[in-house]
């Protein structure tokens, strides 16, 4: 692949997953207002949390695959078979693991149906580990197609499942009056729509490997190559499972814990509203960043093309931030004084703020991954660790409530990415791009 397709399929795939994600997380904010409209604040905590539990766990069983994968998907490019081969062990693999740690999920519900008094509902979470698994693979499958640019391929496909499937859900709200029959019926949506998406995405892998961009004729040593690639999702693995303890799903049990369901309820109304915006810009990427980066790295001469391609990285999540901060400016101004539950639109746009300036700083996170900078990735986490020290086996989050506990775990998280920035500027020499970066700003502003 020469530097000029893959910077045109670098831009194809950002405009394949903002389309899609702005399209799917309008779908799935409209259906959580309407449930927490619909059901009681207990059934809607249960569906929360389970939904919580299935997505922390899947994070947790990633094995730096979200990384990794991207990383090494043009290695194993180089050869068909090796590319061939390489496919199949990882889906089979996570399958594997799926259908293992169901006990694990399992364990987790009790837990989660003991706190909030519903162990008379236990059989959701039964619907919830098919959920699981299929959520689980489709994520494997993702990642496959979109670390080699098949954005739109299979987001069109992803795109027409969600749809017929939130429309079902939506016609189920209206039409089911018992909470815990609806709750089955949405699960079951859900079930059959994954199993769909599996089916297609296995089926269409064919169509993949005949991609003409990867030639695929080079000879390389696949059992070398493939112990690199699980020595890098290792500690992949790790730096994500660290993250996840500040991430949502967590923090929803967390609080459903510490800080009992009213709270996490608004927890996750302020955190769900506030991740339409990063969350624009993070699907928007993708792993498209890794990938950018992990092809440059596969090239001969890809020293001087480093800092170009950083900066049109850095150009491109910049362009995504600016135009959505000033629609959270028009939001605030329009929405402040009206929403009926100010505590949870502050909460919201303080939420918000953190995350655009962390979608800023995430190239410089890239860089260490794509580098394979170990070390200095662990120095950047190091005010993770000092915020766990400092939170185990003590009434922190208790004693400061809600809004200041956010406030500190998303303050923590920008100083790690700012430690980041640091490291890189002084190993590598990329320094955030101020003037290009206004240029390219002013430049679409006044249409130049």
């Amino acid at each position: 692949m020469t530097i000029k397709q893959l910077y045109s399929n670098f831009t194809q795939g950002l405009k394949w997953n903002a389309l899609f994600y702005v399209f799917r997380k309008s779908l799935s904010i409209a259906l959580v207002f309407l449930l927490f409209l619909k059901l009681p604040m207990q059934d809607f905590s249960l569906w929360a949390n389970i939904h919580s539990a299935i997505f922390l766990l899947l994070l947790w069983l990633d094995f730096g695959f979200r990384k990794s994968i991207p990383r090494y998907s043009p290695e194993f490019a180089k050869n068909k078979a090796c590319m061939k081969k390489f496919v199949r062990y990882i889906v089979l693999f996570q399958i594997m693991v799926l259908i293992a740690t169901i006990p694990f999920f399992l364990l987790i519900a009790t837990y989660v149906t003991k706190t909030l008094g519903l162990a008379n509902k236990m059989s959701l979470f039964y619907l919830g580990c098919a959920v699981f698994v299929s959520e689980g693979i489709i994520s494997v499958f993702r990642l496959v197609y979109h670390s080699y640019f098949w954005q739109k391929k299979f987001n069109l496909q992803m795109s027409g499942i969600l749809l017929i499937k939130t429309v079902i859900c939506i016609c189920f709200l209206f039409i089911l009056n018992t909470p815990i029959f609806l709750l089955q019926s949405l699960f079951v949506v859900e079930i059959i729509a994954g199993i769909i998406a599996i089916l297609i995405s296995a089926i269409r892998l064919k169509n993949l490997y005949k991609d003409k961009d990867y030639p695929g004729n080079q000879q390389i040593d696949f059992k070398k190559t493939i112990k690199r690639f699980i020595a890098h999702s290792s500690i992949m693995w790790l730096n994500n499972n660290l993250k996840s303890l500040t991430e949502r799903n967590f923090l929803m049990l967390f609080f459903t814990y510490s800080l009992g369901p009213y709270a996490a309820n608004l927890f996750k109304l302020a955190n769900d509203s506030a991740l339409l915006f990063y969350r624009t810009i993070k699907k928007t990427i993708g792993t498209t960043d890794t990938s950018l980066l992990a092809h440059i790295e596969t090239l001969k001469k890809k020293q001087p093309l480093l800092p170009d391609a950083f900066v049109r990285l850095v150009k491109k999540i910049t362009s995504l931030c600016i135009p959505l901060a000033g629609v959270l400016l028009i939001v605030c101004s329009l929405f402040y004084q009206t929403f009926p539950n100010t505590f949870v639109f502050t909460m919201f746009l303080c939420i918000t703020i953190f995350y655009l300036i962390e979608s800023i700083l995430s190239p410089y996170e890239r860089i260490l991954e794509v580098k394979q900078r170990y070390w200095l990735l662990a120095q950047a986490y190091v005010p993770y660790i000092v915020l766990f020290c400092a939170a185990a086996g003590s009434k922190l989050i208790p004693y400061c409530g809600l809004f200041h506990a956010v406030l500190i775990i998303h303050a923590v998280r920008v100083l790690s990415f700012l430690i980041m920035a640091f490291l890189v500027k002084n190993y590598y020499h990329l320094s955030f791009p101020f003037r290009k970066v206004f240029f390219a700003f002013f430049c679409t502003i006044f249409g130049l």
